[in-house]
């Protein structure tokens, strides 16, 4: 039941606390985002960067990155009207994410031209990086807004260990531009091209799923193991090095050129996506802060819009209370997609959960094994530390499991409870 808080719970927090600070505290070295650089935080979200790796040859890949100007600086230089934007983007390649050994490094400058009533668009540019045939290493990305003064970061792990896996492929849209993720619409025709994998067929694996919510961080319910045998599946020629895949309506393709599970998956969205597609949806993403009772209630109800909106009325006690909860709520499930999303949308995965329950962390140090999320001063007894394992996931290298413990269950409850009681829990 995702939510059923006794009061004692709420009197023995503090108490746990001090425990949780002893169970959960690591030694050994890690590497940080700095406070001000942790990426799932709310000023490290105010330009959007999409980045992809792309193996080339046996020594060469290309880094290519893309970032809207939505939310940049532009500036007008001289008298003229034209206003201007100017972003550097740098990549470090490092051995691993713990490592200061750098194997190559390059950057190059962006820039963009527009009136005083400045267009959306996306700033595009590409790198080419040396990794060679064999490795997986580390690639530290950071992108520079020159008038605005800020620096957006993330690690971008790159796997050349193989000629199979996704990094391999390269994805264009109809109209020969490059595509930045794997999440497409029902119905988008996208080229796939390799030049390392030199497979002349590929097996195309069709994947129908329904997917579980995230298990409460204190559950001792284990994941079941994930059956590969495909719904359907069907066989791709390449013509002159590329071929072309048709999105399918529901669930999501995996690519493979040989017998292994490595390969290239698409996953089928809607063009909502990340955002929340409707009432249903709203419903189940917000099943982290409801009881079992009220769930049902609101998934059963001939009117589920109304439903979800006396949900939040009810813990708000205002309806302009309940609209600023609901508003923050649903940003983080948004966000959570944006962020999290692995063969299932991110509002579900264990990351996601915490996300949107808890905001962002802290801290958040990435480790070869995965990331540590840290709430609260890592030197004060009340903090809590959630451990995120990576997992080796063929259809994702965005997948990671929660390090679930029965001592997590205070603190839940009691970030729970603070939303049930009309408050955002850790607005940053």
């Amino acid at each position: 039941m995702p939510y059923s808080l006794s009061k004692p719970f709420k009197y023995f927090y503090l108490g746990f606390m001090v425990f949780s600070a002893i169970f959960h505290s690591c030694s050994g070295t890690r590497n940080s985002y700095r406070p001000d650089e942790n990426l799932y935080k709310k000023n490290n979200q105010d330009f959007n960067i999409r980045s992809i790796i792309y193996h080339k040859n046996d020594s060469v890949s290309q880094l290519f990155v893309s970032v809207s100007n939505e939310n940049l600086m532009y500036k007008r230089p001289d008298t003229s009207s034209w206003f201007y934007a100017r972003l550097k983007v740098r990549y470090v390649v490092l051995k691993d994410v713990r490592s200061k050994q750098i194997l190559d490094s390059g950057s190059v400058w962006l820039y963009d031209r527009q009136p005083e009533k400045v267009a959306s668009r996306d700033l595009k540019g590409s790198l080419k990086m040396k990794v060679f045939m064999g490795n997986a290493c580390t690639v530290d990305l950071s992108v520079f807004d020159l008038n605005n003064k800020t620096k957006n970061s993330k690690f971008i792990e790159a796997d050349k260990t193989s000629t199979a896996s996704r990094q391999n492929f390269l994805l264009k849209n109809s109209d020969g531009e490059v595509i930045y993720n794997y999440y497409l619409i029902a119905g988008d025709v996208v080229t796939v091209s390799s030049e390392l994998n030199k497979q002349n067929s590929f097996r195309v694996d069709h994947y129908k799923r329904d997917f579980p919510i995230a298990f409460l961080p204190n559950s001792t319910r284990e994941h079941l193991p994930f059956n590969y045998e495909p719904d359907s599946f069907f066989v791709k020629q390449r013509i002159n090095n590329e071929f072309k895949i048709i999105i399918p309506e529901t669930g999501f393709l995996h690519i493979t050129g040989n017998n292994n599970k490595e390969g290239l998956t698409l996953f089928s969205v809607d063009n909502i996506f990340p955002g929340i597609k409707d009432e249903t949806e709203m419903i189940k993403s917000t099943h982290y802060i409801m009881s079992t009772k009220e769930f049902e209630s609101c998934l059963n109800s001939p009117n589920k819009k109304m439903a979800i909106d006396e949900f939040w009325k009810d813990i708000g006690g205002s309806n302009e209370r309940a609209r600023e909860l609901l508003k923050s709520y649903y940003n983080r499930v948004l966000q959570a997609n944006k962020l999290f999303t692995d063969h299932q949308s991110g509002w579900q995965t264990d990351r996601g959960m915490i996300y949107i329950v808890f905001g962002a962390p802290t801290n958040m140090y990435k480790h070869n094994w995965g990331e540590q999320w840290v709430y609260g001063s890592e030197t004060q007894a009340n903090s809590v530390t959630f451990n995120f394992k990576k997992m080796l996931n063929p259809f994702s290298d965005n997948a990671y499991i929660l390090e679930r413990s029965e001592y997590f269950k205070a603190p839940w409850y009691f970030a729970v409870d603070h939303w049930r009681q009309g408050h955002i829990y850790l607005d940053n």
